[in-house]
């Protein structure tokens, strides 16, 4: 499968740096840590004095510069549809000192317009060499509005009741420490709204080893579970997220084989034995019922038995083991015929985390009858989708084959038309009008056309924030 749209693609973890920016030999450098924490905001480039020295930083990823002392401008651009780039942070005369150390941390949201840079400082004194030394930020306007106000923040040993006092308390883009404590394997911490005793996060256990220098930021979490907040630790450039212990994981189907009939579901359970989860699903239909985004069956982490059999049925046409880590969230399709004997399960890690800047729109190939298919993705014409035509329009994802995802791709809104077609350019799907708003997120899972789809011969089960086709 090749993408043809021009989109930026950023890989995890992956954050491109330079050196020293100033061209100096001679001034000392500084330290220099950048942190994505905006949690509606686009991957990033960062620039200082004008130069690209992080490039496709998304959030949660941090970098660690060494730029030249001196008076700096930091501005942060972010990456939007078709390569274009609109600065969001704006940070002039930053005056950086070769004894101090500084994060610069992105924090609100683009949405609202409250993005800023949020700069902290740190010189490294510390009292006890073999502590854990830690610093910590409050990064979360979304912890912030589910508390109503400031939070408490508990760090205690594993396993202890919640104290009478809390460690300390603070407010959205305020930070604490340094705190020294004894490093240890078995630390707990625990966030409460300000003078309550409900507990909002729970670390589980935690190690606070010797010598470690961190930086701790509760940021919103975009992922599985209620909990407002996951933590971010940061030890240089590394960042480790500790989701909330009770996070669990979640799942949605999708019946997406024509020739199956009614399917029951069982989730951990056996056939025969175990209640069904889900009795009598039909084609085209999903669990849950109502496919919006965070719609999704709650599980624990770990493996997750999913079986499909016939209505009433005992014998597995579908039997598959689900490895699902922490807030892992999943789209499962059970996809192929019967008749080909190639009924199977199809799943594919969602990522419903929204951003301002542009709608994310997802398609999944799950029309086993057409095995590979080209795409188009094209603006609404003035005339309406009657009027909107290929023409000499290129595909947005060419060769597109079965069982394939072509992952999210950030899409400029508008209104648009999607057609389906087979490789030498026979139609099999036209769409009516679709909106995709900035800020959206949308799964479209491509299968044959159902009773009652007259007029195309594929069709498209949609999912999240997609609203009618028109």
């Amino acid at each position: 499968m090749k993408t043809n749209f021009a989109l930026p693609m950023v890989v995890a973890g992956s954050v491109l740096l330079a050196g020293c920016f100033d061209g100096s030999d001679s001034a000392p450098s500084t330290d220099v840590r950048i942190l994505h924490a905006s949690s509606d905001a686009p991957a990033v480039n960062v620039r200082v004095n004008g130069d690209v020295v992080v490039s496709g930083a998304d959030y949660k990823q941090a970098a660690v510069l060494k730029p030249d002392s001196g008076t700096a401008s930091i501005d942060v651009d972010g990456l939007l549809p078709g390569g274009e780039t609109a600065t969001v942070i704006e940070a002039d005369g930053v005056s950086l000192r070769s004894d101090t150390k500084y994060d610069v941390i992105a924090v609100g949201k683009v949405g609202d317009s409250t993005i800023e840079p949020l700069i902290l400082t740190d010189d490294g004194v510390r009292d006890d060499a073999n502590s854990a030394r830690l610093r910590v930020a409050h990064l979360s306007p979304g912890a912030e509005a589910a508390a109503g106000g400031p939070v408490d923040v508990y760090l205690t040993a594993f396993g202890d009741p919640l104290p009478a006092e809390a460690t300390f308390s603070f407010s959205f883009k305020e930070s604490i420490g340094p705190l020294e404590v004894p490093a240890a394997d078995s630390y707990q911490i625990r966030v409460t709204p300000s003078g309550s005793d409900a507990v909002v996060y729970d670390s589980g256990e935690i190690a606070l080893p010797a010598g470690a220098d961190l930086l701790v930021g509760a940021v919103d979490n975009t992922v599985y579970g209620n909990s407002p907040v996951s933590l971010l630790i940061l030890s240089g450039a590394q960042v480790t997220e500790v989701l909330d212990a009770g996070t669990g994981a979640g799942i949605r189907a999708v019946h997406n084989s024509a020739d199956a009939g009614l399917v029951d579901l069982y989730v951990n359970g056996a056939p025969g034995i175990d209640p069904a989860a889900v009795q009598d699903l039909e084609f085209t239909q999903t669990v849950p019922a109502d496919p919006v985004t965070g719609g999704y069956v709650g599980l624990n982490n770990g493996e997750n038995q999913i079986i499909v059999t016939g209505a009433n049925g005992t014998e597995a046409a579908i039997d598959a083991t689900l490895d699902l880590a922490l807030g892992d969230i999943s789209t499962v399709i059970a996809a192929g015929t019967i008749a080909s004997s190639s009924l199977q399960a199809l799943a594919f890690p969602d990522d419903n985390r929204s951003i301002a800047t542009a709608a994310k729109l997802r398609v999944i190939h799950g029309a086993f009858e057409a095995q590979v298919v080209d795409v188009y993705l094209l603006p609404t014409a003035e005339g309406g989708p009657a009027a909107t035509q290929i023409n000499t329009a290129a595909p947005a994802l060419d060769d597109f084959e079965f069982g394939e995802s072509s992952g999210y791709l950030q899409v400029a809104e508008g209104d648009y038309v999607v057609f389906i077609t087979t490789t030498d350019g026979s139609e099999l799907l036209k769409t009516g009008n679709i909106t995709l708003a900035a800020g959206g997120v949308y799964t479209a899972v491509a299968r044959l056309a159902a009773p009652g789809e007259t007029g195309n011969i594929a069709g498209l089960t949609l999912m999240d924030h997609f609203v009618s086709v028109q």
